[in-house]
């Protein structure tokens, strides 16, 4: 055999040997992490309005499918002991809120709810299904029923749920057709209601207390709390500290979730496990 073909099948063999090397340290790595990786606390922020997918032209939004994929990651990482909802938002959609509340209900894992700036409506109804609530001093809460009354579907002057009967008018009609009227009032009440009990029940309040907090009403952290919206008053790291305290963990660290995927060659970065040099 000639002095080039053993050069040329040594280089064959050294790029083989590599290769199964790297290969080797890809099924370990995940191992290795089981044994070396910290608890974790997820934090899942909510930002803007919950849309029901990511279509919504809203500039600032969250959809429903970002926040149910990072609860169930956080949920199937044996690492996750706790989850930290970090929510600044007005409201949304109340079909995706509803099932997002739901998800978060039926958590294997304890989950804390933060207000920093907005809790608001719909995305109250989200804090709502988790086990305890932290909001700020400054923080707006509550507003239960604002879209409602941003629709028209309630007056804004009143605050006091007495529907606006303006918002059933026909816009090809000049009279207001007394029926739909009266359906339309059925069907809201009906909405509103049931929005009210779902929030009640979370919050294992009275719906008819929490009926009178409602109507599109804000209340700044202090108040919510001694009305028993919220839990403790306190930033952000008191709800990632009681989240941590309700999962019996002392040695953590936060990760937001859900988490970007890396490539190969970043995971083997971040391990430093070796370093070619070409």
């Amino acid at each position: 055999m000639s002095e080039n073909n053993i050069d040329w099948l040594s280089i064959g063999i050294g790029a083989f040997i590599i290769l199964a090397i790297v290969l080797l340290l890809v099924l370990i790595l995940p191992f290795g992490n089981l044994v070396e990786q910290q608890d974790e606390i997820a934090v899942i922020t909510i930002n803007g309005a919950v849309t029901y997918d990511s279509s919504n032209s809203t500039k600032i939004y969250t959809s429903a499918s970002h926040i149910e994929n990072a609860l169930n990651d956080a949920n199937s990482n044996p690492s996750v002991k706790a989850i930290v909802l970090d929510i600044n938002s007005k409201g949304g959609s109340q079909v995706a809120c509803q099932e997002i509340a739901e998800i978060i209900k039926n958590s294997d894992k304890p989950v804390v709810a933060y207000i920093g700036d907005k809790g608001l409506d719909e995305s109250y109804l989200i804090a709502s299904g988790a086990d305890s609530i932290v909001a700020s001093t400054s923080s707006s809460v509550g507003g239960i029923g604002l879209s409602y009354i941003d629709s028209g579907k309630y007056s804004k002057v009143k605050l006091t749920g007495v529907y606006n009967e303006d918002y059933l008018k026909l816009k090809k009609s000049n009279e207001t057709n007394p029926d739909n009227l009266a359906n339309g009032q059925k069907m809201i009440d009906q909405d509103y209601t049931q929005f009210i009990k779902m929030i009640a029940k979370n919050r294992d309040l009275e719906p008819n207390y929490l009926a009178k907090l409602a109507h599109g009403k804000k209340y700044n952290g202090n108040e919510a709390k001694n009305l028993g919206l919220v839990d403790k008053i306190g930033n952000k790291n008191k709800a990632i500290e009681l989240a941590a305290s309700k999962a019996n963990v002392t040695n953590y660290t936060a990760t937001n979730y859900p988490k970007s995927k890396k490539s190969l060659t970043e995971t083997l970065s971040e391990n430093k496990i070796f370093n070619l040099e070409l």
